[in-house]
């Protein structure tokens, strides 16, 4: 891992990786209004792309500032600034950046991490050493942060028992329009009804009665109601010529028909480093609502325990599968009081999802391991802490290892090679 990161023209999008030991030489591609920039192969110092469960994904360049130019005499400072006092790396310019590898003989397996625009540049005038430019550009989603809100999503007598998740993205979709219209007349924003028609026939998709956004941005829950759910959001974005007419389409599909490999990620091999904490100060045995009927005024209270999650297939880790006796004086119940509801069973959704978010912080980790492309937020990845671990047959010999879901990635290509930070909470002590 060693190799100098190389900057390269991929053919064709790469197939899934199927296997990690197939590592040549870290790669990378940046395409700046659509066009590769060869010049700029030899400046790059370092590619770092970061995602996460509840953010839109960035890209961070750092580049060499500094041309030492051809010596001059007489003159005290030789060479000049190179990019900070160019256009090159203006921002709002159109960005695209790849990351993966080149396997020799002509063969790249590229992914593409981030089609944004530049939204910062910041050079770094240091004391001692050359002079950098740090580059950030944000996913192009990022554009439609525009106001926070509060927002239920509930059954209607057109919908009676509730809307699934296309129809509430398609929702979403429209207040974004609705705001984002506000400040510019030329644009169209839309998800396609047959998309979402198409969704619920293919995915089964299950109406909610009952789901809430609170003081979010619409696109940033959005991303993260998608991620949680399997789903992959992205945009079509073109102009009319002729009328000057922008028409953002975007597209929301599941990922369960594509093949995206879970990781067997083993300590001491593929696992570089890993910090897992198993904390149980805000662990609860139950969460209780207690709240009042919208319509008739009535007090409203819901309970719902760990067993209840269970019950629904949840997946969630209990004190006693990481071998923890959890005394009755730790037992503790979380009470929200001072919400409006539409019946009881809003109620206990709402109480439902509290508990499964407290209940899936009892054990989060931070992790290192080689540079996978593939491995993004909403990933898995099987951590095997004792190599006995990496048969699923047998019961984990490690406390730590188990199932995970990754909650945010950075991966970054350097001198030093392509290495993918991770952080991650368990979801199963054993795999099935």
């Amino acid at each position: 891992m060693a190799s100098t990161p190389t900057a390269i023209q991929p053919t064709t999008p790469p197939q899934s990786l199927l296997s990690q030991d197939d590592f040549y030489v870290p790669a990378y591609r940046v395409l700046l209004k659509g066009k590769d920039q060869p010049q700029l192969v030899q400046d790059i110092l370092s590619v770092t792309f970061h995602d996460s469960l509840t953010d839109v994904d960035s890209v961070d360049l750092v580049v060499n500032n500094w041309d030492p130019g051809e010596p001059v005499p007489g003159q005290e400072v030789q060479g000049k600034f190179r990019y900070h006092n160019t256009h090159v790396f203006d921002p709002w310019q159109d960005i695209e950046v790849w990351m993966g590898y080149y396997r020799g003989r002509g063969r790249s397996d590229l992914k593409q991490m981030l089609v944004g625009e530049i939204s910062s540049m910041s050079p770094n005038f240091p004391a001692s050493g050359s002079s950098t430019l740090t580059v950030r550009a944000l996913s192009f989603l990022h554009q439609f942060r525009t106001q926070q809100k509060t927002l239920q999503f509930r059954a209607t007598p057109s919908s009676p028992h509730g809307l699934t998740d296309s129809e509430i993205a398609k929702n979403i979709v429209d207040v974004i329009a609705a705001d984002t219209q506000k400040k510019l007349q030329k644009i169209k924003i839309q998800m396609l009804q047959s998309e979402v028609d198409a969704n619920k026939k293919l995915n089964n998709e299950a109406p909610h009665e009952y789901l809430e956004m609170h003081n979010q941005y619409p696109i940033i829950f959005l991303l993260q109601r998608s991620r949680d759910i399997g789903y992959n959001i992205y945009t079509n974005d073109v102009t009319d010529k002729t009328t000057g007419i922008r028409t953002v389409t975007f597209h929301y599909q599941s990922i369960a028909s594509i093949e995206r490999p879970t990781y067997v990620l083993v300590w001491g091999r593929s696992l570089i480093s890993f910090q897992p904490t198993l904390q149980t100060a805000r662990q609860v045995n139950s969460v209780t609502v207690n709240g009042w009927n919208v319509q008739t005024k009535k007090p409203i209270s819901e309970t719902v325990t760990r067993a209840d999650l269970v019950k629904k297939n949840e997946k969630i880790i209990a004190p006693e599968d990481l071998g923890v006796v959890e005394n009755q004086l730790a037992q503790k119940r979380e009470i929200v009081v001072d919400r409006g509801f539409k019946n009881p069973k809003e109620a206990k959704q709402v109480a439902e999802k509290m508990l499964l978010q407290l209940a899936q912080e009892m054990v989060e980790a931070k992790g290192k391991t080689i540079g996978l492309p593939e491995l993004r937020s909403g990933s898995k990845v099987r951590i095997c802490m004792n190599p006995l671990d990496v048969d699923p047959s047998r019961p984990p010999q490690d406390r730590f290892s188990g199932l995970y879901q990754v909650t945010e990635t950075t991966h970054t290509i350097s001198e030093s090679g392509y290495t993918t930070d991770f952080t991650c909470r368990m979801e199963q002590k054993t795999v099935t």
